[in-house]
């Protein structure tokens, strides 16, 4: 009897380390990584029930994404309306974010690290974790166009799987706020969390 509970408790921190491992899975293209991340999403203290795994289609992520615009803040900020993504940044993105939400678990998000306006030893910094709850895609900033130099960049990837930043507890940037597209909405007191409704 006792070789049998040994046995059981054995096979089972086995399952349970393989299904760990399957739920970290990270993708990548260049320096653009998409990965899985366990951390809690909260809306009025109650932690929110993620609809994970789901079924999305490229056309649908490349048009989200392509409608994701901010506005700068600041002394020298910048007047017009600009866009998040750039386009050769969304075509490496888009079958990442479609590969990963596929076999996302409940207890999951979806970790988006990408880079743009690449000058000369630099690169812009995007930021954000992407969850569907209640048939509604949610996005949620980090970080926006932050200047990176090259030595920025390659030790960020040396980091990057201990790296567990939550935007979802952010409410606001210093430097940016998101301005909602035709089919988006801002979650109640944050700037940085897109809604988008994908039963429309």
């Amino acid at each position: 009897m006792k070789r049998t509970i040994v046995f059981a408790v054995i096979i089972c921190t086995i399952f349970f380390c393989k299904l760990e491992n399957m739920q970290a899975d990270v993708y990548k293209d260049g320096l653009i990584t998409v990965k899985h991340e366990a951390l809690p999403v909260k809306r009025d203290v109650q932690r929110i029930q993620l609809n994970h795994p789901y079924k999305l289609t490229g056309d649908i992520v490349t048009k989200v994404l392509s409608d994701i615009y901010y506005k700068e803040k600041g002394l020298f900020k910048r007047k017009e309306t600009l866009r998040v993504f750039q386009d050769e940044e969304i075509k490496k993105l888009v079958p990442l974010i479609v590969q990963a939400f596929s076999v996302a678990t409940p207890t999951h998000v979806i970790a988006v690290t990408s880079y743009s306006y690449r000058m000369i030893l630099s690169d812009k910094k995007n930021y954000c974790i992407l969850f569907i709850t209640d048939h509604s895609l949610n996005i949620v900033f980090g970080r926006i166009h932050m200047f990176q130099t090259f030595n920025d960049i390659m030790s960020e990837k040396k980091r990057y799987l201990v790296t567990r930043e939550n935007p979802a507890k952010k409410r606001r940037s210093s430097f940016w706020k998101l301005i909602p597209s035709l089919g988006q909405q801002l979650e109640p007191g944050h700037e940085n969390w897109l809604i988008i409704d994908l039963s429309k």
